[in-house]
């Protein structure tokens, strides 16, 4: 024990600090502003809230329905195409709070009562500012309490949504280019920062291969959610933690949770398994391909911990609630204590963070998977079994790759 306190390297800051990013809430408000090729009175036609407006935004397409003429308020519904062929729906409600026609308009949220407004829209300001020749259109959205990396997210789709407009306004078809753009630039720009962090802790040719074995493990959950038939998602690297891989649309039932969780390492051993070919078609092994395979491995089954918010963590969350209803946070708390156990034995810091981490997030009660479908028996066993393979897989491979980067060492 005292030498796991007195050993202890940058585990700690760096595992706070991602538990600030993905765990603590705050409000989020973005402001975006940007000049329109065009009059006030066409730009103002494009926000204002009206009954039977109906707008298309690619793949989404909404509808507006006045249903209380005295407060105006009005029923929303988006309709997204899957590239299921399918379709996804939902609603929700607004209510004009202030509006001044070409001017100003405040949009504020309805139908939250009584219910959480973490990660709901809750306020839209719109202003417009004649200017040029044309018009300057200032947006403000506010949002309920999100995690911390919600901040950066909230500002993408907030600058992408103020392009559509422009390009709506300006050529009569909503300009998704910007958009795009956007979300790769995030991408790489958190990428490089990321990179550039990592390089100071380990080097850069050790840090370009993390960076690429997750970029690798988050492409997996990104084609999960295309699976689903939702549209890509979006990618975006922690400095000094890792990434992440945020889908567009809320999961419909456990079984897409667990997919989408497990598909990240899944598609990883991929990668691995290629580079186990490489070493042992070639005689020594050939090191650049033990070195990555090692890496891969390794990120890998330590994201298989069934501790939250890992991926093996969320995919246990879902089985558990599935096996063993409201009794699930016991054992998650359990296998939490567990992991943390084992990490004081073997003096190990992370794993005693992230076991921590798991006992903390279900210490309070708490629903799981609200309001989605149940996983099925079958996929209780099929989620089990590729769990295990998976485990093993990168176990075994971890023994293979170990012995080249031994041998390169010495």
């Amino acid at each position: 024990m005292y030498s796991l306190l007195t050993d202890v390297g940058p585990e700690i800051p760096f595992s706070l600090l991602l538990m600030a990013l993905l765990g603590l809430r705050a409000r989020v408000v973005p402001k975006a502003s940007l000049w329109i090729a065009a009059p006030a009175s066409k730009v103002w036609e494009l926000i204002e809230l009206r009954d039977g407006k109906q707008e298309d935004w690619g793949r989404t397409k909404t509808r507006a329905e006045c249903v209380d003429v005295y407060r105006q308020v009005f029923r929303k519904t988006y309709q997204t195409e899957l590239t299921t062929g399918m379709s996804r729906a939902f609603e929700a409600f607004f209510r004009i709070k202030s509006e001044d026609a070409e001017r100003e308009l405040i949009i504020a949220r309805e139908g939250l009562d009584g219910k959480s407004i973490n990660n709901e829209l809750l306020t839209q300001t719109y202003r417009l500012t004649p200017e040029n020749g044309g018009t300057r259109l200032s947006m403000s959205y506010e949002w309920g309490p999100r995690p911390l990396i919600a901040q950066v997210t909230a500002r993408a789709d907030l600058w992408g949504g103020l392009f559509r407009l422009k390009g709506l306004a300006e050529t009569g078809k909503p300009n998704e280019r910007p958009y795009r753009i956007i979300s790769l630039l995030v991408s790489l720009v958190t990428g490089l920062i990321t990179f550039a962090g990592f390089a100071m802790l380990a080097g850069w040719v050790l840090s370009a291969l993390i960076v690429f074995a997750l970029f690798v493990h988050e492409m997996g959950h990104l084609i999960a959610y295309r699976m689903m038939g939702q549209p890509w998602g979006r990618m975006i690297f922690l400095p000094f933690l890792g990434a992440i891989a945020m889908p567009r649309l809320p999961f419909e039932s456990q079984g897409q949770t667990v997919f989408a969780a497990l598909m990240g390492p899944g598609v990883s051993t991929i990668l691995s398994i290629a580079c186990a070919i490489w070493v042992a078609s070639t005689s020594p092994g050939n090191a650049y391909a033990a070195i990555v395979g090692f890496a891969v491995a390794w990120l890998n089954v330590f994201n298989l911990l069934p501790a939250e918010p890992l991926d093996g963590g969320i995919a246990l969350r879902s089985v558990m609630s599935r096996v063993i209803g409201n009794h699930a946070r016991f054992g998650l708390m359990a296998t939490g204590g567990a992991i943390a156990g084992v990490g004081l034995l073997i003096s190990n810091i992370a794993l005693v963070i992230f076991g921590g981490i798991a006992i903390l997030a279900n210490i309070k009660d708490r629903k799981i998977d609200a309001g989605l479908r149940p996983l099925s028996s079958l996929q209780v066993a099929i989620s089990f079994f590729g769990y295990v393979a998976m485990v093993t897989a990168y176990l075994t491979m971890i023994s293979v790759f170990s012995g080249v980067v031994y041998n390169i060492g010495a």
